[in-house]
């Protein structure tokens, strides 16, 4: 399976020129950017897996991408959590609802990685959290490619790309493969967890993303009403809807430092709105925020 290239969208916000690159167009069914980090998986044979085992949070981007990849493949997926709320388990909503309707055993467990090596055999593929690892470099070379070419074609100059990360997989390949900056900013831990897992995947590698830190810590997963007021601004200002838990994090970084970076700002829209029905809901039970 081949994905067209993603559109290149020229848009403002609070008066200032963005360059958009809308992977969250490339696939609704891949959540976004996941078709470039399933990628290898997606366009290889693997004749002898039955299996793909995965572990992350339990409305993960991937857990529903890979949900859709082993429904194609024909592949049992098996995705450890190690906390699922009551609430979610009794009214599903969002990735988690959409994966379990492509097939998937979700699995509790407080220790997910031996749990992981419960499940793995010979004919198991085992993809890492958020996708971390050396396969998905080929599905984000593509989109680096992707990039120049629409650079060129809309004359950018100096340009600069930002997205923010989860584990910042897809920020170590694009700086691999573009001539100019990669920025990013940590929405999981900090920003030695970033780097941890860079070198997880490629521990030589001497041009990495910079990473750029927000004034304000915000935890991974947490309601913060001055991020969701910016996802509507965002929303209404752009007429374009962003990813609620990645996303603010992202814009609200980015915004801080726009003043000191030089050059012309591309933002990557890595896609994942399917999780925005459970953020939302959650906003609501927070009513008190709002």
């Amino acid at each position: 399976m081949f994905f067209p290239p993603s559109p290149f969208e020229k848009r403002t916000f609070q008066n200032q020129l963005f360059y958009l690159k809308r992977d969250d167009l490339l696939s609704k069914d891949f959540s976004g950017n996941k078709a470039r980090k399933f990628h290898f998986f997606l366009t290889h044979d693997f004749p002898h897996i039955t299996r793909v085992v995965s572990s992350g949070s339990n409305q993960s981007n991937a857990m529903y991408s890979l949900s859709v990849l082993a429904r194609l493949k024909g592949w049992e997926f098996i995705y450890v959590c190690d906390h699922i709320p009551r609430f979610l388990k009794d009214n599903p909503i969002g990735n988690y609802k959409a994966a379990l309707a492509n097939g998937m055993k979700m699995v509790e467990s407080l220790t997910r990685e031996d749990e992981v090596l419960n499940w793995l055999d010979a004919k198991s593929l085992h993809v890492n959290e958020g996708g971390r690892q050396k396969e998905v470099e080929e599905g984000i070379k593509i989109l680096a490619n992707e990039l120049l070419v629409n650079i060129q074609t809309h004359s950018i100059p100096n340009p600069y790309l930002f997205l923010p990360s989860g584990t910042g997989t897809t920020a170590l390949f694009l700086q691999k493969h573009l001539p100019f900056p990669v920025f990013t900013c940590n929405t999981v831990g900090d920003s030695a967890y970033l780097q941890k897992q860079w070198k997880m995947v490629e521990p030589e590698l001497a041009s990495l993303p910079i990473i750029l830190e927000s004034m304000k810590k915000y935890h991974y997963g947490k309601l913060y009403i001055e991020l969701y007021v910016l996802w509507q601004h965002l929303r209404d200002e752009m007429g374009v809807e962003f990813d609620l838990v990645y996303d603010p994090v992202g814009w609200q970084t980015l915004l801080e430092h726009l003043t000191s970076l030089n050059g012309t700002p591309i933002y990557l829209h890595q896609g994942g709105v399917l999780g925005n029905t459970s953020m939302i809901q959650r906003y609501a039970r927070k009513a008190n925020m709002l």
